[in-house]
């Protein structure tokens, strides 16, 4: 059985790869409006305070999101795998950097790249997809998934 420490290096392994170039591709405009940049933006921010309610809350009720570890249905199960990923294997310096934001319909979609450091500092990235709607006055992830870039 592997110690506490391995555990947390082979499950940093599984959701991150080596570190790459970043892509050249321009960042696009957001698309939606402001109210979808500010809801990037501060979705970022909790990150970085390690703030995993805010996060989830990020989410819609029935949110989705798709990761190397596997699939997570709903806000609480969302945030359970948030709290994994940040706070248990101290990720930290998340930033992401969108290449692709269109509207469709009621709906944005947003792709691009995200770099983050876990807790030893060794840096890792990836790419994202993320469906936004519009819950109520705000705006909500109804779906996201997250890879990691290859070696």
């Amino acid at each position: 059985m592997a110690t506490g420490k391995t555990a947390r290096s082979v499950a940093a392994a599984m959701l991150f790869a080596v570190v790459t170039p970043a892509s050249t591709q321009p960042i696009e405009p957001g698309a939606g409006g402001e109210i979808f940049e500010k809801m990037q933006s501060d979705f970022a921010e909790a990150y970085n305070r390690k703030d995993v309610a805010a996060m989830a809350g990020f989410f819609s009720e029935n949110g989705v999101r798709i990761t190397p570890s596997g699939i997570f249905r709903g806000r609480d199960a969302i945030g359970r795998e948030l709290q994994r990923v940040v706070v248990d294997l101290g990720l930290h310096d998340y930033s992401v950097r969108r290449t692709v934001s269109r509207l469709e319909g009621n709906m944005v979609f947003n792709a691009g790249e995200w770099q983050a450091k876990l807790g030893n500092g060794q840096q890792y990235r990836g790419y994202y997809s993320a469906l936004l709607i519009r819950e109520g006055d705000g705006v909500k992830i109804f779906e996201e998934t997250v890879n990691v870039a290859a070696p």
